[in-house]
């Protein structure tokens, strides 16, 4: 596992080009992080968190900027209003995918989860790589990590991680935007009311 410091961005960069799994702070919880067009570090990211194409949870699309949503989604105008409330922020958003959008893991899917995090260090990570592909940093069926020394204690395997701590110990709320009516899929920090 390569430690990499929190403001180095191109060792960060380099673990993504080279397929590597990343783990890296947000402001709710470490995620696990691979760059979105890599199948091998898809395949890895697949394996660490022993979640087959099968399984009805989808890792989430990670981006930096709510402009570029549409390309990977289509957004009734409920979900605009929803994503300019609290993008960027601790909400993962699901929506319809855009049948053009071409991606080895998300072609398995007709729905695709979009977050755009509220945390310096990701924003620019995504500014630098392009999309990302994110879900917890924890094994299946454990609680998500929330420092870097967690999750080397807890996951071996990641290729590497950034030696810091998230923001947050809460998930980031989900949300079903993909019929007439919001459904909180996972209560988190944000709420409807």
């Amino acid at each position: 596992m390569i430690h990499i410091n929190p403001d180095d961005f191109d060792a960060a960069i380099d673990a993504l080009n080279a397929g590597l799994v990343l783990a890296a702070p947000t402001e709710t919880i470490y995620g696990l992080a691979v760059k979105y067009d890599s199948q091998q570090a898809i395949d890895r990211l697949i394996a660490l968190k022993s979640r087959p194409h099968e399984s009805d949870k989808i890792f989430t699309l990670m981006l930096a900027d709510a402009a570029n949503i549409p390309y990977y989604a289509n957004m009734s105008q409920q979900a605009v209003d929803i994503a300019n409330k609290y993008f960027p922020g601790p909400l993962t958003l699901v929506l319809p995918k855009n049948p053009n959008f071409r991606n080895p893991y998300f072609d398995h899917y007709d729905t695709i989860g979009i977050r755009i995090p509220n945390h310096s260090f990701m924003l620019e990570l995504l500014s630098r790589t392009g999309p990302l592909i994110v879900t917890s940093a924890n094994p299946r069926g454990e609680e998500p990590a929330i420092t870097g020394n967690e999750v080397a204690r807890r996951m071996p395997d990641v290729g590497a991680v950034i030696d810091s701590a998230a923001d947050n110990q809460l998930p980031s709320t989900v949300i079903d935007a993909t019929g007439n009516e919001l459904v909180v899929l996972r209560p988190g920090p944000i709420t409807l009311e």
